[in-house]
Order: structure tokens, then sequence, then C-alpha cells
């Protein structure tokens, strides 16, 4: 029995060197400048990229946050083995002198001129882990093996076109396969909606309301009503969403009647949306949400919301999707995604795509969200 603890810890703390090693990839993008040192880094985890399992978090360290931290034990990211700062500086040393020694010149070139032709270190990554979501998020980089019992999205990313008028349309064989939509809250103010429509808007979510994230309250968005009202006197279909704070079902349930009830004498085309997003305050009251808790609460919303006769769906962005939620359990439900910067990196099925917060259009003073709708909610197709 102690023999197996023994070969345990070993294995273990050799699992541990290695992430270590890694480990010193993503420290030295942020704390060394210097062209080398990046070469070096990516250069270790293209070394172990073999080494990948099932997830893969490392911290990327601040400047400063070394000297801040010297002396103190450094919890590292395996079975809960414990190395002091000296320790871990130790191993990363030897890691970086290892790479260069053992570094390739042809790998070096081309991560050279793949650096200096203007490529970042999130691409490069992205492209040694093709079977992973590579992200960075509160100064972690993770490294998430794609689900292939997940639905894909088949997108092309030469098919998303942005036009001149900063529009994005998503197009094959000269065809447009997308129609062009908006969602507006109070913060767009009043908005002419006749203008909305001339300028060529097909459709407009719009929010209903709020849960707040320090008080939890429920709150009617001021401009609800008039909104899509205006929206559907001018013959532009309408879909709905609320930003959830529920901490638990009974919550999320009631967001789901409230959303129900304000939505009594309106007629629906697109679907009513659950948005899911970290709020990073610390006073925000789902920061202790579990993802189990979090994706049960988005179930009771959102089968309560089809009860009634609405389709439901979940907006949400990268790390909605992949850090918040558990997305198997949440597949039949249509996604809207939000991602900011072309070509899109999100390998999993989405209808509708949030492209930009900075839209422009006629009959709003301002900013706006845009959108392009890839499934006809007109025809359900």
């Amino acid at each position: 029995m102690e023999k197996r603890a023994r070969e345990a810890e070993r294995n273990s703390k050799s699992r541990l060197r290695r992430q270590v090693r890694i480990l010193a990839v993503v420290a030295s993008f942020s704390v060394v400048v210097t062209f080398i040192t990046i070469l070096v880094s990516i250069g270790l985890c293209l070394h172990f990229k073999n080494q990948a399992g099932d997830a893969y978090v490392f911290a990327e360290q601040e400047p400063g946050e070394k000297e801040e931290k010297d002396g103190q034990a450094v919890e590292a990211v395996s079975d809960e083995i414990v190395y002091t700062q000296e320790q871990v500086d130790s191993m990363v040393t030897a890691a970086v002198t290892g790479a260069v020694d053992d570094m390739d010149s042809e790998v070096l070139q081309i991560l050279r001129g793949r650096l200096e032709n203007g490529e970042g270190t999130m691409a490069i990554l992205r492209d040694l882990y093709p079977e992973h979501v590579v992200m960075l998020d509160s100064g972690q980089y993770y490294f998430l093996p794609i689900q292939e019992d997940l639905a894909l999205n088949t997108y092309v990313d030469s098919n998303f076109i942005m036009e001149d008028s900063g529009f994005v349309t998503y197009q094959a064989e000269g065809e447009t396969l997308t129609k062009k939509g908006i969602d507006v809250s109070k913060y767009q103010g009043e908005i002419d909606w006749a203008a909305v429509k001339n300028d060529g808007v097909d459709y407009a979510i719009i929010r209903v309301g709020i849960r707040g994230y320090s008080e939890g309250g429920i709150l009617e968005d001021e401009f609800f009503r008039q909104n899509i009202e205006g929206a559907t006197a001018n013959g532009i279909p309408v879909g709905v969403y609320f930003f959830t704070q529920a901490l638990n079902e009974e919550e999320a349930l009631e967001e789901a009647n409230f959303v129900i009830e304000m939505l009594q004498g309106y007629e629906l085309t697109y679907p009513v949306y659950l948005d899911i997003e970290d709020v990073k305050k610390e006073s925000c009251r789902t920061n202790v949400l579990t993802v189990t808790e979090r994706t049960n609460n988005a179930k009771v919303f959102l089968e309560a919301v089809k009860e009634a006769g609405y389709q439901p769906a979940i907006y949400g962005n990268m790390k909605t999707f992949l850090l918040m939620l558990d997305l198997s359990a949440l597949e039949q439900y249509d996604k809207w995604f939000a991602g900011y910067t072309l070509p899109i990196y999100y390998p999993y099925e989405y209808k509708m795509l949030q492209y930009s917060e900075k839209g422009q259009v006629a009959g709003i003073n301002g900013q706006v969200d845009v959108n392009i709708c890839f499934k006809d909610y007109t025809g359900q197709q």
C-alpha cells in the first residue's frame, strides 16, 4: 500500500514538472519582452504538445508578481502537490535552458517569420493545438479538448464578408445566407424604428429585463415596451433576451415567469434568449456558482420558456460556453455566440453571431450591437 502511494506521489510530481515546464511558456509571454524568450516559450509548447491531457490550465505570471510572492509556497495544478517558489523558479529555469538547447533552427525561423508578420502568441498557440480550444481568461491559459460529441459548426472562414459599411454577412457562391440584426436595451435610448427598418435591419432582439448582480432584484428594461412595439409596428421581427443572475433553480423559474408575463400580448418570431455572462465584480452574486449549478439553472429557465410556447435559446461568449456551462447538457438549445474577431474562433454550433458591439445603424444614436443570423426563424429552417 505504501509502495503504491510512493509511486503515485512520484508520478504526480513527474506530471507536475511537465506542467511547470509548459507554465514557463505562458509566464515568459508577459514578463519577458525579448524576442528570443517568446520563441523559446512557443518552442516549449511545441515540445510538450503530446503531453496534452483532458484540460490544461496554466497561470500567467504578471510583471512584479514574483517579487511579491517570493518565499511563499506555490500551489501547483496537479494533485494538490505544493512547491516553494524557489523550487518552481529552478524548474522553470531548467525548462527554458533545455528548450534553447533543443530548439530546431528551422522551427525558430518559422516562428520568427510568423511573429514578424504580426501574428500574436495566441494565434500561434491555437495552431499548435488544433484539436483543442485555446483561450486566455483572467491570467490563465486553457487548453480544452474539442468535444466530438457536441455538434460542430461548419461555417467557412472565408465566407464571412466584412462590407464597406462595417456590417458582416455570410456568403456562399455569391448568395448572402444570413439576416442582419441588432440587439437593443435602454442604453440605446429613443430609437427611430422606421429608420432602422429602412437601413436594412431584418430583425431585433430586445432586452426584456435583468436580475441585478448584487442585490438580485428583477427589473424590467425601461425601454422594453417602447422598443418591442416600435419594432413590430415597422415590420421588424423580434426576439427578446433576459440577463440572468439566478442563484438557484427557484430564482431561475422566477426569472422565466417574469419574462413570460412580460411577453403577454406580444408576438415573437425569434427566440427568448437567456443571457449568461461573467460579471467581473467581487460583489457579483453568481460568482459562487459551480458549472453544474449554473447549467441546471439555465435548463429550468429554458424549459419553462419552452412550456409557455416560446423557443428558448442561450446567449454567451467563449467563457460562457466553455468555462461556465456544461454544453453537453444544453445541446438541444440554439446558441447565440458573441465573438468580435474574424475569423470566428469557436468550434461548436451556433445559429446567431454577435460580431460587434460598436455598430452604427440609422435611427439609433450612438453604438449598437450588430448580429447575423444563420437560421431563418421566420420559416424555422
